[in-house]
């Protein structure tokens, strides 16, 4: 019965909340904002208080997806195939993606995609993270670590250190919040 409500929550995410908020018209953007917010409270296995859910962000069916408190994920965010794990404080910008799973391709006598899925990817982005327009993780990376900052525009293919600042494509440390000292 619990998988027939969350279903509903879903359904009513992705056909109603989903797109609500892309006018110009300030009730109808914080109404949208709040039916995400409510919508995600009962599809993510767990969501902190004054998370900020931008609108036409795709998550999938929900299933793994955790989210501290006064995190934020932005407008056309977009995972698949990922078990998620956000932090609190964190800031997403616009168009990231987190690409996990993929397809099994090893026997060249069979065509890729009758070869089947690969299991999820498991990703844990720290606290305090600030990741940046446009940027792609490659989710089996597994962990961005905390008070990380992630350039607009990166390819991010190997874990991050905490207080790392990581830019280009693929995604280098090019500096740290902290003085190591």
């Amino acid at each position: 019965m619990r998988k027939i409500i969350k279903g509903g929550y879903l359904l009513l995410y992705y056909i109603i909340a989903f797109r609500i908020g892309s006018v110009s018209l300030p009730f109808i953007n914080e109404f949208g904002r709040q039916l995400r917010y409510w919508l995600c409270k009962h599809i993510f296995d767990s969501m902190g208080e004054s998370v900020n859910i931008q609108p036409r962000a795709y998550f999938g069916s929900g299933v793994g997806f955790k989210i501290g408190s006064h995190s934020g994920l932005g407008r056309n965010f977009w995972t698949q195939g990922t078990v998620l794990e956000i932090g609190y404080d964190v800031m997403i910008g616009q168009d990231v993606m987190i690409l996990g799973g993929g397809h099994r391709f090893s026997d060249v006598s069979i065509p890729m995609r009758l070869q089947g899925n690969v299991e999820r990817s498991r990703l844990k982005i720290g606290n305090d993270v600030w990741i940046g327009a446009r940027v792609t993780i490659l989710a089996k990376i597994g962990t961005i670590g905390n008070g990380v900052i992630i350039g607009a525009g990166s390819v991010v293919t190997k874990a991050v250190p905490d207080y790392a600042i990581v830019a280009g494509n693929p995604a280098k440390v090019i500096g740290y919040r902290i003085n190591n000292k």
